[in-house]
C-alpha cells in the first residue's frame, strides 16, 4: 500500500475516533453530574483514548 494513502486512511480512523472519544467524554461527565457516576463509560472512555493514541503513533510512523 502506498504511504500516503496509508496515511490518510489513518487520518480517517483518527477522526472516527475523535468522535467517539467526545461522545464518550460527553456520556461520563454527564454520568458524574447526574451523580451516578459508573465504571463503564470511564473504561470507554479510556478505550477510546487508548485507540486514538495508537492511531496517532501509527501515523506518525508512516513515512
Amino acid at each position: 500500500m502506498h504511504p500516503v494513502a496509508k496515511r490518510q486512511r489513518l487520518e480517517v480512523l483518527i477522526g472516527v475516533l475523535g468522535f467517539f472519544t467526545v461522545m464518550a467524554f460527553i456520556a461520563a461527565v454527564a454520568e458524574v453530574v447526574r451523580g451516578d457516576p459508573g465504571v463503564t463509560p470511564a473504561l470507554v472512555l479510556l478505550g477510546c483514548l487508548v485507540l486514538s493514541g495508537l492511531a496517532v503513533v501509527a501515523r506518525n510512523r508512516v513515512h
